[in-house]
């Protein structure tokens, strides 16, 4: 099943089990994103992807140009292992692993903490490289952050995102969802950048560019 399959059969399931006022909070929060065009400030195709460090959940220093000495670099930036959309593609990309990883290396990074994101790898038996950006300094290179407003933040925490306890951080940013793939001349090859969280490409997309 494709990616886009998964997460309109989700997107009903959230449909029949939040009440309506919620729905409608989510909804019109979605279309004012929409309507900002937040997309419009990232980086895109035939930019050069910023350097940069990280920290995975092994402990490890993970570097983007020292992977890039050997293949390309797919990256898939998301909100948090609160968003189940997030979750959702975590998973497809964990199941096509093997099948990514014979032309490209595969990291995810959110702005949550390292332990939250070991946590959801334990839980879902993942072994995809996941890392911490706190404070979205990188996905803010990318030109993707955005900061959730003030009516929404009472919302998620009541729909357990307390982002003050995934992020360790109280400045209430998060990255639009976002998929590139980076050549080893520093390009980017692909990007998928959509406000709307609960659209993604899917991964045969990425492999068409690998391939």
């Amino acid at each position: 099943m494709k990616v886009i399959e998964d997460l309109q059969i989700l997107r009903q399931d959230l449909l029949a089990q939040l009440p309506p006022d919620v729905l409608n909070m989510l909804d019109n929060s979605l279309a004012d994103m929409l309507s900002e065009k937040l997309e419009s400030h990232a980086l895109q195709c035939g930019d050069i992807a910023p350097d940069f460090s990280l920290i995975s959940t092994d402990n490890e220093k993970i570097n983007l140009y020292q992977l890039l000495e050997t293949q390309p670099v797919i990256i898939s930036f998301f909100r948090g292992s609160w968003c189940p959309f997030c979750v959702k593609e975590l998973e497809h990309f964990q199941n096509n692993l093997e099948l990514m990883q014979k032309n490209a290396h595969f990291i995810a990074i959110s702005p949550q903490k390292s332990s939250i994101s070991g946590q959801l790898k334990k839980e879902k038996s993942m072994s995809i490289t996941i890392l911490s950006d706190i404070k979205n300094n990188i996905a803010n290179q990318f030109g993707l952050v955005f900061t959730l407003p003030e009516k929404m933040r009472e919302l998620y925490k009541s729909l357990g995102a307390n982002l003050l306890d995934f992020n360790d951080d109280d400045s209430y940013t998060l990255p639009i969802p976002a998929t590139y793939v980076i050549g080893q001349d520093k390009k980017i090859q692909f990007a998928y950048v959509n406000a709307n969280y609960m659209e993604r490409a899917d991964i045969s997309e990425l492999l068409k560019v690998l391939n």
